[in-house]
């Protein structure tokens, strides 16, 4: 185990390569979410789903990308069928780090959000802490232009 594997990561918001490409046209979605994890096991797929549920229930397009960082354990199939769900699974990713980088270069959302299921397991992730953030990305982006 890492010490990448074992750093909590808070929700946050950028701004996504497709906002920082071109404002002429518009991302695809909205925001993605990305979802680095190590060993999260059968209470991924629930997390996952309530953070989809909030972002329909406030109207928000988005993606989520799941990527398993050194995961062993199969969680991410826990997670199939999921349609607005893309798996990023490649065995060179090791720790939560490099899962986290990955999912960010193959975010397409106009905003890019992380959420760490791993970092206690037993606590609800709460979506509307990272949908609060979003907002205030989206504040400081419309206050600096």
């Amino acid at each position: 185990m890492t010490v990448a594997s074992l750093i909590a990561v808070p929700p946050f918001v950028v701004a996504g390569h497709a906002q920082q490409a071109s404002s002429a046209g518009e991302a695809a979605v909205e925001f993605s979410v990305v979802v680095p994890f190590l060993k999260h096991g059968a209470t991924l797929r629930r997390a996952v789903e309530r953070v989809a549920e909030t972002l329909y229930a406030q109207n928000i397009s988005f993606e989520i990308l799941a990527v398993p960082g050194g995961s062993r354990d199969g969680s991410h199939r826990t997670l199939e069928g999921l349609p607005w769900l893309r798996i990023i699974a490649d065995p060179e990713l090791q720790d939560k780090g490099a899962a986290l980088q990955s999912g960010i270069a193959a975010a397409g959302g106009r905003w890019v959000g992380c959420i760490d299921v791993d970092a206690d397991m037993e606590a609800e992730i709460d979506p509307y802490e990272l949908i609060e953030c979003l907002h205030r990305a989206r504040e400081n982006a419309s206050v600096a232009a």
